[in-house]
């Protein structure tokens, strides 16, 4: 599918996809409503973005083109409005899963049939190993586990995991989430433990969605005053050309 044309947002194409898994998982691994194209709601059978049998490209112009410049403004946010006239529930984007699901951010909650779930070492450790395999394998677990929590109620899709920063200077304190200072291995890191996550056999179905983070040159969060929404990295072509290509 391609998501590059200037007529739609490369944004909300991914929320279709996402929009997608939702509601094409294979039957019986769904224990709850679907986030859109219910089909207990009769106006959603109109819809061409809703027909399975349709070209995923064709699905996506049709959703895309049906939403008015404030519907899209208003899905261009972590915490994601609902369009009940296009049967579109609300959606919270923001979940973690740096080394297992976690309830730091607000797309997932711990609770009831799932009290937690499989914490592994810090990434830090897991890639000392030098094994890609075991970074996909435990990315596979983890999506279980996530797939699992979205099908119980409790958890969301996209997860803004793995952490590729360049892990270049202690003092950033995050250092342990990322797979350290070598950008070959944080590269080969992040291409397993997405592979695992997402899966390669479905398709265009996702098991889950994987973001990477964070921006280029983004280590820092808050030092002497100067916080990570404000400051501006001003990173030498040579560094540049060393550490983040």
């Amino acid at each position: 599918m391609s998501c590059t044309s200037a007529d739609h947002s490369s944004s909300l194409c991914f929320l279709f996809l996402i929009l997608l898994n939702s509601v094409s998982w294979p039957a019986g691994e769904a224990a709850r409503s679907p986030f859109a194209c219910d089909p207990r709601l009769p106006s959603t059978k109109n819809f061409r973005f809703c027909r399975t049998s349709l070209p995923v490209p064709e699905r996506a112009r049709d959703f895309i083109g049906r939403l008015t410049l404030q519907e899209k403004v208003k899905l261009l946010v972590n915490k994601a409005a609902a369009v009940p006239r296009l049967g579109i529930k609300g959606y919270e984007w923001w979940s973690e899963a740096l080394h297992g699901v976690s309830n730091v951010g607000p797309g997932t909650k711990f609770g009831g049939d799932f009290p937690a779930a499989t914490s592994f070492p810090q990434v830090i450790s897991t890639a000392a190993s030098f094994n890609a395999s075991l970074w996909e394998q435990i990315g596979r677990v983890v999506s279980d586990e996530a797939r699992a929590m979205y099908n119980g109620g409790m958890g969301g899709l996209t997860f803004w995991s793995p952490n590729v920063n360049i892990f270049r200077d202690p003092r950033w304190g995050r250092g342990q989430e990322t797979p350290g200072e070598d950008p070959v291995l944080a590269g080969k890191y992040a291409a397993s433990y997405v592979r695992g996550l997402q899966g390669n056999d479905g398709g265009d179905r996702l098991k889950v969605a994987a973001c990477c983070k964070h921006y280029t040159a983004y280590d820092l969060d808050n030092w002497s005053g100067v916080d990570r929404f404000h400051f501006n990295a001003r990173v030498s072509k040579r560094l540049f050309h060393m550490f983040f290509i």
